[in-house]
């Protein structure tokens, strides 16, 4: 080490503000117990900031994941430069003293253990802004390094809005710390890169020999005083560039932050994982959420341990590639899947309430495609439904098996917002992609009804996404169905997909004009459920028709449960036949029926408990199609 090095070193110190007498205790970070903590929650909460943070160039945002283990010397340097006798040490002593602060028994440990590796992770991000702004500002760098569930994020379509993501960098850090070295793009003090400072996130401590009780944020910096006293500043140029050399968190002079946690470890798990199968499931992960943006060449990702170097791409990940088509081929034409790959789909619109200020949304849609699955593919994921929107991450992967029947499987995507039109997203798709990112909770895995709508928009939100979600699974029904009546029906139909509960109909949004009136009714008898209904055509012209009746449990919370199977269906009209499929009823009608009325019965030894379980009412659902005369012409 030179004697420049050095003098770098001394000037380096840990700032942490006291409470005072009477000031309010943390006992730990309340927002480690705010969202999932495995391996992929973690690199699916890192992806979205960087994703979030890309520079509008149309180049792609870059990320590496790096692990880096240190041993020896190395290891020493390093926590000379973390500033480690310098009163860290002694403080997360300190901390392992207090009631929630056992688990840094075993950092401590580790750390004086020489012949114990440390493992460091580096996320570095390229083109996106850096750490721009000060720390008495509203900024990015503020977001992150001083402030707590606050967000900096005001596009409409970044991928999160409550701030809490980034709090994954000090929940899988050992040692609760995390060194930021950032290169920034724009910044009255832009020639002055990199930037670099670390913050840890301790419980409330106090050291031996001083009364002082202190917070637990603490920061490696230069302390400076202001008119308001003291606070931390970060490192600037040659300064900082000798530091992160130091501290392995060294970038090239790219716009872009690397972030580096200290000490990773998954608190998941018990055991230490070898960083090679980290590295695996870090690939994983990164392609199960981030394949739209990988695909659309938004976002590439590279994982590198000591010994290897990993690319996240589309193709590395089997199961993902079904959905890959489906987006790939969304705007096809075709509503039939007849054969194993094809790919058919539709819009599904959207209609959502005005906004709180008054503003009127445009009505819109979203796009819904699927792909038949063939016995080559990876099922991993089948009868799945890939929701995502203009960010490019897959928000869930919404289970529709109870759609699939026979060999009917499929894989379906939803692009909605931004990520719906090939071109320029219109000012509906940019509506409801605004829609859709207050929708998400703060584990952005759902779309669902969260207090940032009810501050947005006006009331008619919930009612939106419920519709949405309704056409939707009809939707799908009527693209898994296609082909599978080919003897029957075909493509020239007009297609209606009512569902109906134990109580009066519901109404569903269709892009056709309704075919049938429906109505029916289900009943618990004791042992088993009693249905009933009428299903009328509408149409005045048409050569036939068809109709699949099932019945599915609904819990008392309202979710759903297994198909409760369907014993039998009794019809006394003339002109129509019934036959059975996995628990299902299916009416094939002639030209001649316009009306039929059915009663029925579900089988009795259903594992459910019907009668004092989980499952309290059913829903009966029917899809029926009708055949027209342009059809046969056709």
């Amino acid at each position: 080490m030179d004697q420049e090095q050095i003098q770098i070193n001394e000037a380096v110190e840990w700032f942490f503000f006291s409470g005072g007498p009477g000031a309010p205790r943390y006992g730990d970070d309340p927002t480690k117990h705010a969202v999932d903590h495995d391996s992929e929650a973690f690199v699916r909460e890192v992806l979205q900031n960087a994703n979030d943070q890309g520079l509008p160039n149309g180049d792609p945002v870059e990320v590496t994941f790096r692990f880096v283990t240190l041993t020896g010397d190395e290891k020493e340097e390093f926590l000379d430069g973390l500033g480690w006798d310098d009163r860290l040490g002694e403080r997360m002593r300190a901390v392992a003293d207090t009631h929630n602060g056992h688990r840094y028994e075993r950092v401590v440990e580790r750390v004086n253990d020489p012949d114990a590796e440390l493992r460091l992770l580096v996320v570095e991000d390229r083109n996106t802004t850096g750490l721009t702004g000060s720390w008495d500002e509203d900024s990015n760098y503020a977001a992150l390094v001083r402030d707590e569930l606050y967000s900096s994020k005001q596009d409409d379509t970044a991928g999160g809005s409550y701030g809490l993501g980034k709090s994954v960098l000090w929940t899988f850090s050992g040692a609760s710390t995390v060194v930021f070295n950032s290169h920034l793009t724009h910044s009255v003090r832009e020639d002055d890169s990199p930037r670099l400072i670390a913050r840890s996130k301790f419980p409330t401590h106090q050291l031996p020999e001083d009364d002082t009780t202190y917070q637990g944020a603490g920061w490696l910096c230069q302390p400076i005083e202001t008119d308001d006293g003291p606070r931390p500043e970060s490192f600037w140029g040659e300064h900082a560039s000798r530091l992160a050399e130091q501290l392995h968190v060294e970038r090239p002079a790219v716009s872009g932050t690397s972030a580096m946690v200290v000490e990773f470890q998954d608190p998941t798990r018990d055991e230490r994982p070898e960083v090679e199968d980290l590295a695996q499931e870090f690939v994983d992960a990164s392609v199960k959420y981030f394949w739209p943006a990988i695909y659309r060449g938004d976002l590439e990702i590279t994982v590198e341990t000591p010994d290897e170097t990993l690319t996240a791409d589309v193709e590395s990940v089997p199961a993902i590639r079904p959905f890959v088509e489906a987006y790939d081929e969304r705007t096809t034409d075709a509503q039939t899947l007849v054969d194993p790959g094809d790919v058919a789909g539709l819009d599904i619109p959207v209609k959502l309430p005005p906004r709180a200020d008054g503003t009127e949304t445009p009505d819109g849609s979203v796009r819904l495609s699927a792909r038949l699955a063939s016995p080559a593919d990876n099922d991993a994921y089948l009868n799945n439904v890939a929701l995502f929107r203009g960010a490019g991450m897959v928000v869930k992967y919404y289970d529709q098996s109870r759609v699939a029947y026979g060999d009917r499987n499929f894989f379906g995507v939803l692009a909605a917002g931004e990520a719906r039109p090939e071109g320029t997203p219109s000012k509906s798709d940019r509506e409801i992609d605004r829609f859709l990112r207050f929708a998400e909770p703060p584990e952005h895995d759902e779309w669902e009804s969260t207090e940032n709508l009810r501050e947005q928009y006006q009331r008619g939100f919930r009612m939106a996404l419920d519709d949405m979600f309704g056409t939707l699974r009809d939707g799908l029904r009527h693209l898994i169905s296609k082909g599978s009546n080919g003897d029957s029906l075909s493509d020239n139909v007009l297609n209606r997909f009512p569902i109906h509960g134990s109580g009066n109909p519901r109404s569903t949004t269709s892009p056709a004009d309704p075919a049938f009136e429906i109505d029916s009714s289900s009943r618990f008898n004791g042992d088993a459920w009693t249905i009933s209904g009428r299903i009328k055509v509408l149409s005045e012209e048409f050569d036939g028709w068809s109709a699949d009746i099932s019945l599915t449990g609904i819990g008392e919370d309202g979710s759903r449960y297994d198909d409760i199977p369907i014993d039998y269906v009794e019809i006394e009209q003339s002109g129509v036949t019934v036959s059975y499929d996995d628990g299902c009823a299916h009416l094939v009608a002639d030209e001649h029926v316009n009306e039929v009325s059915f009663s029925g019965r579900s089988h009795s030894d259903e594992a459910a408990d019907l009668v004092h379980g989980d499952v309290g009412a059913t829903q009966l659902e029917i899809l029926a199609e009708l055949q027209t005369p342009e059809e046969d012409q056709a």
